[in-house]
């Protein structure tokens, strides 16, 4: 006796397949061709630019020195700058990623109409630091002002 078995699918589970894969096509085409996809970069050219190098120490010591004048811009304690240093060690796990270390120093940067963005030029990392909220900008803000501050003095160092 010969068994019939034969499977059954039933025909609105696969019109739904079928319209859910052309509803991915039209999804994928709109946003290709509005640019929803794109990713945000900086635009222009930077009013203020500070080059650091962060340092994550012994006991939860984390540093930020500028890169250009090799001054202690800022530092914190342990369960201190938790913003900065989430930052930070976003940029470091990319370089590991990539087997760099961290000789090449990060760039924040001002833009016109306030923009503040972290770039990394060894890895291609870029944090647009607005979209993270008012207290997490002004950790990096600060750390921008200083970053001219000390490059001022420098000048004014050498100037005399």
């Amino acid at each position: 006796m010969k068994e019939n078995r034969q499977e059954v699918i039933h025909r609105r589970a696969v019109q739904g397949m079928g319209v859910l894969v052309v509803l991915t096509v039209i999804l994928a085409a709109v946003t290709q061709f509005t640019g929803g996809g794109a990713r945000y970069a900086p635009e222009g050219v930077p009013i203020a630019t500070t080059e650091l190098l962060f340092e994550d120490g012994a006991r939860g010591l984390v540093t930020v020195d500028n890169a250009v004048t090799g001054a202690r811009l800022i530092e914190y304690g342990e369960n201190e700058g938790v913003f900065v240093r989430a930052i930070m060690r976003t940029v470091a796990r990319q370089r590991r990623m990539r087997g760099m270390g961290r000789e090449t120093p990060v760039q924040l940067s001002r833009f016109e109409g306030g923009a503040l963005w972290l770039i990394d030029p060894a890895s291609g990392v870029q944090m647009y630091l607005n979209a993270f909220g008012p207290d997490n900008l002004a950790a990096f803000t600060e750390i921008l002002e200083r970053g001219e501050q000390s490059l001022r003095a420098e000048a004014e160092g050498s100037a005399s």
